[in-house]
C-alpha cells in the first residue's frame, strides 16, 4: 500500500510504500530521516490504495516526558 506521509501541520513530507503500518511504528523516509507514526488516516478519494500517515521526527518522539 502506498502511504502519504504528513507531518503534524499536514505539510507533505513524501511516499512510502509499506504493506501495513500501525501507530507507533517507526520508519525511515527517503529524505534519511527517521519518524515515528502517530495516525494513520482514511484516504481522501476513491483509491483505496492510498492513506496518509501523520509522522512526527523520532528525536521528537524521544522527548515526550
Amino acid at each position: 500500500m502506498q502511504y502519504l506521509m504528513m507531518d503534524i501541520h499536514q505539510r507533505f513530507i513524501g511516499t512510502l510504500n509499506q504493506a501495513k503500518l500501525a501507530v507507533g511504528d517507526v520508519l525511515e523516509a527517503g529524505n534519511a530521516k527517521t519518524y515515528t507514526v502517530v495516525s494513520i488516516n482514511p484516504s481522501r478519494n476513491m483509491d483505496k490504495n492510498t492513506k496518509s500517515v501523520t509522522v512526527i521526527p523520532k528525536h521528537a518522539a524521544l522527548r515526550s516526558k
